[in-house]
């Protein structure tokens, strides 16, 4: 595709100016320096892999569940294929207005929370590509994915009028799962009009309140080959928030760290304070068990009261939705 050629400079910034990339396409590269003594030192052969590149290459459509801005349940979505063929590689590329989990046969892809990162929605979308080769299998498969409101359809009222926010509106994605075989032929499972979608256990979901999650509600299996959606709902299309869809090019929230509980405070026979000796941001994780409709409530602070319970004034002064109900 390209060669240099010998570069008899100090400069070492050099503009790509071969042959036009093409998009899915599996690039290799090495770099070859020198000193004054005209030794050569090699580097190892690398590579990089090209995305969609274009938003003409998208194959999939935008598709949501078809709800309100302000209906609270989160929608599921599902598609079930069948991969004919053996299977070489795959790579699934997924844009989303709001926050995305993708699953394929049960299992989560990717380590990142939050994605896809922060834009103006309606200006720009960003993609994330994930290699999903060890999830497919020849024979029945099935992708799964659930939406989270995020900073795209903000319900939850503070100060800065996200809930006013221009772009928004009820999540949306849009997906390609490219599939590439062992005979060269490539398949490609988009997002349609045969996908379905559901509500289910996640009935509340906020950046500023994080969610409420009824157990009772769980669709267990919903994004396997074998579960039975016969009672799930068509999806709905629609327009591409923003006509800039770009690939997602920042280092992504990851889970890094597991933190223990320094110290536990049980208030009373219903209000226990854990404290985990500094400050972060992270997900907390606790095993609770009880019985059926017994209501769990986790909130978060930053300091405490004189008799040991959170005090949240510190946070949540610009926050103007239940601090009850809905604690920010």
């Amino acid at each position: 595709m390209w060669d240099t050629g010998k570069v008899a400079s100090g400069d070492i910034m050099v503009s790509y100016a071969g042959k036009k990339l093409e998009p899915f396409t599996k690039y290799y590269w090495k770099v070859i320096g020198g000193d004054l003594l005209e030794k050569e030192i090699v580097s190892p052969v690398n590579s990089f892999e090209t995305g969609m590149m274009n938003i003409k290459n998208w194959q999939g459509a935008w598709i949501s569940d078809g709800k309100g801005v302000d209906y609270q349940p989160a929608p599921y979505f599902r598609k079930k294929f069948t991969a004919g063929k053996t299977i070489r590689s795959a790579r699934a590329y997924i844009a989303v207005g709001g926050l995305y989990e993708l699953y394929i046969n049960g299992e989560k892809i990717g380590n990142h929370r939050l994605d896809p990162l922060y834009t103006r929605f309606d200006r720009r979308n960003l993609y994330v590509t994930y290699d999903v080769t060890d999830q497919l299998r020849s024979g029945e498969n099935a992708i799964g994915v659930l939406l989270g409101n995020g900073w795209y359809n903000h319900q939850s009222k503070a100060v800065w009028d996200f809930d006013r926010a221009p772009w928004r509106n009820r999540p949306a994605f849009c997906l390609d799962l490219r599939i590439t075989y062992t005979d060269g032929s490539v398949e490609t499972i988009p997002t349609g009009l045969s996908w379905k979608t559901s509500s289910g256990a996640l009935v509340f979901n906020s950046i500023y309140t994080g969610e409420h999650y009824d157990a009772r509600l769980e669709q267990k299996g919903w994004n396997t080959p074998n579960f039975d959606d016969s009672k799930w709902n068509g999806v709905g299309l629609r327009g591409t928030p923003s006509q800039n869809v770009t690939a997602q090019q920042v280092r992504p929230i990851r889970n890094v760290l597991t933190i223990p509980a320094k110290s536990v405070n049980k208030i009373d026979e219903k209000t226990y304070v854990f404290d985990f000796g500094q400050n972060m941001s992270g997900v907390t994780k606790i095993n609770v068990s009880g019985e059926e409709g017994t209501e769990v409530r986790i909130m978060h602070g930053e300091r405490l009261f004189d008799n040991g319970r959170i005090d949240m004034a510190n946070i949540d002064v610009y926050y103007r939705g239940d601090k009850v109900k809905d604690p920010f």
